[in-house]
């Protein structure tokens, strides 16, 4: 799972210049920042949780 939260975000940084360019000057600390967003994207709630939402 963890591999594919990294190789989302590194994919997300090629995206931005069209090649692999972006991926020369990415620092530690924009990737971690990147994959946490990636993090909170694919969170999912319990089923019990969503039930008592309702």
């Amino acid at each position: 799972k963890r591999a594919v939260i990294h190789g989302s975000a590194m994919a997300s940084f090629c995206v931005e210049k069209f090649g692999t360019e972006r991926l020369l000057n990415l620092t530690q600390e924009e990737i971690e920042a990147r994959e946490a967003m990636f993090e909170e994207l694919v969170k999912v709630q319990p089923a019990a949780v969503v039930e008592n939402a309702r």
